[in-house]
């Protein structure tokens, strides 16, 4: 894939998931207020959005941290930046579905946790299209430093 194409990917699947998210905060929003009704909906809806950010992680893991390192002098750097970032996503997950598995943990009090999951993995989206997701990083022409592009 062409470094244009994977970023047109893993910002196809930033729409995807920004929906996912704003319904999974939804929920959770109505279960925080009182809905406790929505308690197994939350979990439900929250197990899902776990399953579905892996696999974004995944993608980006494959597809974009290769092509970041080869992009310029600090390729590397941006491309250990972003795997650093599943690592600690990965866990927040890990203990949110220990979380979710225990039904006696209150769901408003889960509520609470998946909003602030929620708000952080967009935060991270947000600042990953902002720093490595840029038309002028993802190129797929050759950048010549110290002359004009070919």
């Amino acid at each position: 894939m062409l470094p244009s194409q994977i970023r047109q990917t893993i910002l196809d699947d930033h729409v995807w998931l920004r929906e996912f998210l704003a319904d999974v905060d939804e929920t959770a929003r109505r279960v925080a207020e009182g809905d406790h009704a929505l308690g197994g909906r939350l979990r439900e809806r929250t197990l899902a959005m776990s399953e579905r950010f892996q696999r974004h992680l995944d993608l980006e893991e494959e597809h974009l941290v290769p092509v970041l390192r080869d992009t310029d002098a600090w390729g590397a750097e941006r491309a250990a930046m972003l795997l650093r970032e599943p690592a600690g996503q990965r866990e927040r997950f890990g203990e949110l579905l220990r979380d979710l598995r225990d039904a006696r943990r209150p769901a408003h009090q889960m509520a609470g946790e998946v909003r602030l999951l929620v708000r952080d993995l967009l935060f991270d989206m947000e600042h990953e299209e902002r720093t490595l997701l840029s038309p002028k990083l993802l190129r797929d022409d050759p950048v010549v430093v110290d002359g004009e592009p070919e």
